[in-house]
């Protein structure tokens, strides 16, 4: 589904465990094409699809949990991408045989993508923006994913239950740094995206957030 010039998104049936639910894998479409998300290993065909039917020349890690990196050793065998990580992981996606191409910083632009770092999830979990476009991994969720934290969320977004998290207290704060970004549309890994109104949804999760007696 083209979600704005350039930009698609692409839900891939999948389970984890007792979680049953599409994971979504994003394209932006340039010079230079980037596959935002590595998907997971048990969907790695279904993912390499994806790289093939829109040419990716890049595959972009958002952290080192496997359903993020879990496809790029079979798309790097069928196709000739670079493949780029967020520093902060680079240590425990090395560990998993992935080899970057190119490791990102809080602030790098690359490809028409800027990387922000938003720790907590893992030590180095990244969202990217694109455009108007929030490309968020796993920084936040749908309200309606089965990964969602079980909160009353006032919005359409949540956060990702803790036990997912390295560091639940640091996951949540930095969901504060999307306060900053300028943004139309939130597309996430889980769950359903918002299509509209982005910044308020991004400030109602934060009052939520604020709320919170954690």
């Amino acid at each position: 589904m083209e979600v704005a010039p350039g930009i698609s998104t692409h839900a891939i049936e999948w389970s984890y465990g007792e979680y049953v639910e599409p994971l979504s894998v994003h394209v932006v479409e340039g010079e230079t094409t980037v596959l935002v998300g590595g998907g997971d290993e048990s969907i790695a065909e279904a993912v390499l699809d994806v790289a093939r039917t829109h040419d990716v020349d890049v595959v972009l890690v958002e952290h080192a949990h496997v359903d993020h990196y879990g496809a790029v050793p079979t798309i790097r065998r069928e196709l000739d991408v670079d493949v780029a990580i967020p520093a902060g992981d680079a240590a425990a996606l090395r560990e998993v045989g992935i080899e970057p191409d190119v490791t990102l910083e809080d602030g790098d632009q690359r490809w028409g993508i800027e990387a922000i770092a938003t720790p907590g999830h893992t030590p180095g979990n990244m969202a990217y923006r694109a455009g108007d476009v929030l490309l968020a991994g796993d920084t936040v969720v749908a309200s309606d994913s089965v990964f969602a934290a079980s909160e009353n969320w006032s919005g359409p977004l949540a956060v990702i239950e803790a036990r997912f998290n390295t560091d639940d207290a640091a996951a949540r704060r930095s969901v504060a740094r999307l306060r900053e970004i300028d943004v139309e549309r939130v597309l996430v890994s889980h769950g359903s995206h918002v299509l509209d109104g982005a910044e308020e949804s991004i400030q109602t999760l934060c009052r939520d957030l604020d709320a919170s007696p954690r």
